[in-house]
């Protein structure tokens, strides 16, 4: 016998939230998909703040 999909297996899901995506909305950015325009800036925000923090960790690395 085949395998069964589970009944609520989305295809796309929000990047950010990771909600699931009834329909393609038209925020698709990057090769991802976000629920939002908002949460697209949400996800850029923070990967922002996170190559900053990688940013200052690396000097602070070598001093040691």
């Amino acid at each position: 016998m085949g395998k069964v999909k589970p009944e609520h297996e989305w295809k796309f899901k929000c990047a950010n939230t990771g909600k699931a995506l009834k329909r393609k909305k038209r925020y698709y950015r990057n090769g991802k998909y976000y629920i939002t325009k908002a949460a697209w800036q949400a996800q850029v925000k923070k990967d922002a703040e996170a190559a900053k923090a990688k940013e200052a960790e690396a000097p602070a690395a070598e001093n040691k």
